[in-house]
């Protein structure tokens, strides 16, 4: 299948379960207390750090070994792969019982203590379940990936407001995604066993190989992970719960955008690991390249569109009550370009892992330090506002040093590796289709009327334009076309 194919199957699945799962915090932003769902996405934050370390780089690292190794291999490498996995959710349980047991010691009426355990067995669970995406790509088999993904974001949509219903507080929630974590471990051990671990095993295991590779990419997801949430640790530290709510509705949709470009990287890695083993450096700069076209031509006009109408959506999914959200959603924007750009699929099909983790050491260690002194420095709005801007400068350093080492990993140039001509292309087609959307902004519009006025607006214009200007060609439309039922 077609590489970008693949890629698009992930995109419209990832895409498909973003927009199931907005139903989830619109929800809960009206079933819950402001403290109670402040809390809620603090213990997720916690979670979102640790299973990024404890995974231990397992679901990158089959996007490595599963296209270096036979097919007879593959039951072996499973195996070994959730056995790591296994391990480590065993630790993960264990630590979260030491540290609600000691937190009720030195830290007691901490408002989290009550739920600490509890988000450690969650955390164990989950651990065994995240992989399932890489390892369903890996075998080519990007729509079951996609089903898998929607259906897990079913269970979510199921579960988690029925337990906000029943019991809307930060305990209720926890016992939802405990909930849903569970029903998910159970469907991915039966494709695990099923199709890898009751398999005859062949060859020498080589747990220590995998974990050397895996280990720096975990650290490095860990201290991501760390450095796009530095900002809300700093807003939970400071602020209240019910302002950490408002923050984290801000800061939550341009992380969120990854899926595009995990999706890709999924699709891209292996084959790229492929060519670098083969020492084919030009394939490389091609895919590497177009890859970037496309990201590119998503990514931007995104920015643009999003920034204008940023007002209307944010109230008309939350409410009111969380306008405040608004400029921080704004700010946050300014990372939708990176992602185009900010692609360490090279340096991971090449091995350059240690690499990797150093310049997240140092991206995390930078935004610690500036982060902390903006929000102890300035005052009023400008002291909470202020805090997303050092995230999103510090992202675009690391986006640029990560370019750099691309280039000399594959020995190019940068006028030869980036698409110069189609991102100006792409640029000023946005710009022109701002233009009239602005225009519809200024309207005494109700804001739902405003968003589907907008959209519409602007996708005709970007498409018309993309079209004539051949931003868009031939190989998109058939593309495109190939996924039309008729």
């Amino acid at each position: 299948m077609d590489l970008s194919r693949r890629a698009i199957i992930l995109i419209y699945g990832r895409a498909f379960s973003f927009f199931l799962s907005l139903l989830i915090p619109v929800v809960l932003s009206r079933l819950l207390l402001k403290e109670d769902y402040g809390s809620y996405q603090q213990l997720i934050v916690i979670y979102s750090i640790v299973q990024a370390v404890l995974l231990l780089g397992m679901p990158q690292s089959l996007l490595y070994y599963f296209p270096r190794k036979e097919p007879e291999e593959h039951p072996l490498l499973i195996r070994q792969t959730w056995t790591i996995l296994l391990l480590s959710a065993l630790v993960v349980t264990s630590l979260f019982w030491i540290g609600a047991e000691m937190t009720k010691t030195y830290i007691p009426g901490n408002h989290l203590q009550p739920f600490i355990f509890l988000l450690g067995i969650y955390t164990g669970i989950m651990i065994l379940v995240i992989p399932i995406q890489n390892l369903l790509i890996v075998e080519s088999n990007e729509s079951l990936a996609m089903r898998f993904m929607i259906g897990f974001t079913l269970i979510d949509i199921l579960v988690l407001p029925t337990a906000a219903w029943y019991n809307p507080t930060t305990l209720g929630m926890v016992h939802g995604i405990l909930t849903t974590a569970t029903l998910k471990l159970v469907i991915v051990l039966s494709y695990v066993y099923t199709n890898y671990i009751s398999k005859k095993i062949v060859g020498t295991p080589y747990y220590m190989e995998q974990i050397t590779y895996g280990i720096p990419v975990g650290l490095t997801a860990m201290i991501y992970v760390i450095n796009v949430n530095i900002d809300k640790y700093m807003v939970g530290l400071f602020f209240s719960s019910s302002v950490f709510a408002a923050y984290y509705l801000g800061s939550l949709w341009a992380p969120i955008f990854g899926w595009i470009t995990q999706s890709v990287a999924q699709v891209v890695t292996p084959r790229l690991s492929k060519y670098h083993k083969e020492n084919n450096l030009e394939e490389m700069r091609n895919l590497y390249r177009n890859a970037i076209q496309r990201l590119f031509t998503i990514f931007f006009p995104a920015t643009i569109f999003l920034a204008i109408v940023a007002e209307p959506l944010i109230i008309t999914l939350f409410t009111d009550n969380y306008s405040d959200t608004v400029p921080i959603f704004t700010i946050y924007l300014l990372l939708l370009p990176t992602y185009s750009f900010n692609l360490g699929w090279i340096l991971m099909a090449s091995r350059q892992t240690k690499f990797i983790l150093r310049l997240a050491i140092f991206a995390a260690t930078i935004n610690a330090v500036l982060s902390y002194l903006l929000i102890t420095n300035l005052e009023g709005d400008n002291r909470l506002l202020a805090i997303p801007f050092a995230t999103v400068a510090v992202t675009w350093l690391v986006t640029i040093t990560v370019m750099n080492k691309s280039m000399s990993t594959i020995k190019s140039k940068l006028i030869q590796t980036y698409p110069w001509n189609h991102i100006g292309k792409v640029i000023l087609i946005s710009i022109v289709c701002a233009a009239p959307i602005v225009g519809v902004s200024l309207l005494d519009l109700a804001h739902l009327v405003e968003l589907m006025i907008s959209a519409v607006l602007f996708g005709i214009l970007f498409i018309f334009l993309s079209l004539k200007a051949k931003v868009i060609g031939d190989d998109e439309i058939k593309l495109v076309k190939s996924f039309l039922p008729f």
